[in-house]
């Protein structure tokens, strides 16, 4: 998990960020986390980094906390957001921007914690969503409506169940740490990742999906492939 934490005090950056590792380790969650002292920077970050969660301070110099989330949300960035705050004035404020919560400050270690783990039960109870790196920026894959992946020279193929196919550049080997088996997913060939869900039927060579498409089976991954298969669809 990504978490960005933008505020121009450092001390409030550097409690929040040790409490969020002290709730990381308690839930063997693996976290990083990237402080930036302005709107400017984190807006300027954002572009080329993919947070899973913004912990944002509302009153900043220059750039408010608020401005900097519209800001966000104009650049059509849905990243969940947290106000950091001493007041709770500014609560209507934040649900203009679609704020997930404010958090008062000075910051209350169970009262962060609290937060977070709301945050996790939220996440897990929506759809499994994958932000991967595109040629001109990022792109937001559903994991359970993608049909398959396939390996280019330098980038992957993503082919949706319904709709065209998306060029991201992400190594293969990324693609399947995401689109694992426990998520329904199976490379079946050096160049191709399944979803089991829309397999329609299969022979020791290769793979037909629900669309009529048909890919390889490699042989030394057939009875993998297969054991994996019945397993995932009749567990």
């Amino acid at each position: 998990m990504k978490i960005a934490i933008c505020d121009d005090e450092a001390a409030v950056s550097d409690v929040t960020k040790s409490l969020l590792q002290q709730w990381a380790i308690h839930q063997s969650i693996s976290l990083s986390v990237h402080c930036y002292e302005n709107g400017d920077a984190l807006i300027l970050a954002q572009k080329s980094e993919c947070f899973d969660l913004i912990f944002l301070d509302v009153l900043m110099p220059l750039l408010n906390g608020i401005d900097t989330a519209k800001e966000l949300r104009r650049q059509n960035q849905n990243v969940p957001i947290i106000f950091l705050t001493s007041s709770k004035e500014f609560a209507f404020d934040s649900y203009e921007v679609k704020a997930l919560q404010y958090l008062l400050k000075p910051v209350s270690p169970n009262q962060l914690w609290s937060i977070m783990n709301d945050f996790i039960a939220l996440i897990k109870n929506q759809k499994e969503i994958f932000v991967a790196r595109t040629s001109d920026g990022f792109c937001k894959i559903t994991l359970e409506d993608t049909n398959y992946l396939e390996a280019q020279n330098k980038s992957v193929l993503v082919f949706p169940h319904n709709g065209t196919s998306i060029e991201i550049r992400e190594l293969f080997s990324r693609c399947e740490e995401i689109f694992a088996l426990e998520q329904g997913f199976f490379r079946c060939h050096r160049s191709y990742i399944i979803n089991l869900n829309f397999v329609n039927q299969f022979t020791k060579n290769s793979v037909t999906m629900t669309d009529g498409t048909t890919l390889p089976i490699s042989r030394n991954r057939f009875l993998a492939f297969k054991e994996s298969y019945f397993t995932y669809m009749f567990e």
